[in-house]
């Protein structure tokens, strides 16, 4: 009765996270992300399956029973060093690790899994990790403990990684995403936990748990997505100010930058939809790339507006962004000028709840463009 159980919850758990690995597939994340998470997925619910067929044959005394308890054991072995590298490759990428980003550092890091598998493979004549009695029971090695070191090692230090990253931004995006990483790990070890003291495939569950919470993130990141530029849609845009201003120390020295190209629509009736579509891609990387270094939070508004929300200890310090801004849309690449109007307002005076902030910024808005209006800019 508690083997058919834990067969149940197996074959559970295999079910979640082979549909986890699929429908990643088909997200608007970048491909190498996209990867990784399937990879992690298959890995994991492959593993459970030679856990199942461990709990199957452990025991069995007869030829077959001894043959598929040994491959079982040697094949899980490899299997969760395997999933927790790319769990470490996944963590690691998100956070923009300098760690991958050469070939040679890749293969430094990939060699203790491998490690890992070769002694697994090898135990059937060394007995070093783990062997299988005559009575076709499992049995530990002396060198037993080197797989959870090893795998064991590069979660704690993804998780710690993300854990000092979460609190050195200042973009409550980004915390959100880190902390996410930092504690990915938690379920999982819970449950390797429960499963020791009382016998229970409480790690299989915690594994399933872990990637099930990571992939609900996942899902909430790409709603909150703008799918034509990849930044922060509006409704993640008002989610933030909300968050922002339920702190008042965390608002304290915050600009709101709201802005619109000049001209869009002259663009969209002489060059097309299309490259109207790809100026605003052009807009949003220039805005990546002049404001994500400092922390700022992106987002597109509707249509050609775009905000962003910055802090600064000084005034001077965003008039200067907003140069750079136009500054870089100089040098971008296409057969017409791209400038943004930018209105700017501050947290601070009469502005206490983030709907003010947004007032004042688009009143702001509303007299640099009447003013370029007056001068004879084309503005719309």
């Amino acid at each position: 009765m508690i083997k058919a159980l834990k067969i149940e919850i197996f074959l559970l758990c295999m079910i979640i996270l082979i549909g986890l690995a699929v429908r990643s597939r088909r997200s608007l994340f970048s491909s190498t992300q996209q990867l990784l998470f399937s990879m992690l997925g298959y890995t994991s619910a492959a593993y459970i399956f030679f856990d199942m067929i461990w709990t199957l044959s452990d025991g069995v005394s007869t030829p077959v029973g001894i043959t598929a308890n040994w491959i079982s054991n040697a094949v899980s072995f490899s299997l969760f060093a395997i999933a927790c590298l790319i769990w470490f490759f996944y963590s690691e990428t998100m956070q923009g690790s300098r760690l991958l980003t050469t070939p040679y550092r890749v293969i430094l890091l990939t060699l203790p899994t491998a490690l890992v598998v070769v002694l697994a493979f090898t135990s059937y004549w060394t007995h070093t990790m783990f062997y299988i009695d005559t009575q076709g029971v499992y049995r530990r090695g002396a060198l037993y403990m080197i797989q959870p070191i090893v795998s064991y090692c590069y979660v704690i230090y993804t998780s710690l990684h993300a854990f000092i990253q979460a609190r050195k931004v200042e973009s409550l995006q980004k915390k959100a995403i880190y902390r996410t990483l930092a504690f990915f790990a938690v379920p999982a070890l819970v449950g390797g936990t429960f499963q020791v003291l009382f016998s229970v495939p409480g790690l299989c569950f915690g594994i399933t748990l872990s990637i099930l919470l990571l992939y609900i993130v996942y899902q909430e990141q790409l709603i909150s997505t703008d799918p034509l530029t990849g930044l922060n849609n509006r409704n993640r845009f008002e989610t933030y100010m909300l968050s922002l201003f339920s702190n008042v120390d965390q608002a304290e020295d915050v600009y709101l930058l709201m802005m619109d190209a000049d001209g869009f629509k002259q663009i969209n009736d002489r060059y097309g939809h299309v490259e109207g579509d790809h100026a605003l891609q052009v807009i949003s990387a220039a805005l990546k790339e002049v404001c994500s270094a400092s922390g700022g939070f992106i987002a597109r508004y509707g249509g050609d507006e775009f905000v962003v929300l910055q802090k600064a200890a000084a005034e001077q310090d965003i008039m200067h962004l907003c140069a750079t801004i136009n500054d870089e849309l100089a040098h971008a690449e296409v057969p017409y000028a791209l400038r943004m109007s930018i209105g700017c307002a501050r947290v601070g005076d009469s502005v206490d709840t983030w709907q003010d902030l947004l007032r004042a910024a688009d009143a702001e808005l509303y007299r640099v463009k009447a003013e370029k209006k007056k001068a004879g800019v084309q503005i719309r």
